[in-house]
């Protein structure tokens, strides 16, 4: 029984740092990150290429994209 208490004490507070502060901080680091990762990668042009064919509505225009491999 002690030990179970001494668990949830230690757990909820940690769940609570992680749900409310340690998240968002990491989605504001890692999500620009990745994306400059793949700047990095693609270059700015194909990068924006592929970046405003992901959010296109119909989804047979992304074979038109140069260099992909769908379809």
């Amino acid at each position: 029984m002690l030990t179970r208490i001494i668990g949830y004490i230690l757990f909820v507070p940690f769940i609570a740092f992680y749900s409310y502060i340690l998240g968002p901080v990491l989605k504001l680091v890692l999500i620009p990150g990745g994306l400059m990762l793949f700047v990095i990668i693609l270059g700015p042009k194909e990068f924006s290429t592929y970046w405003h064919a992901a959010f296109n509505t119909q989804p047979n225009e992304l074979k038109s994209v140069p260099g992909s491999q769908i379809g």
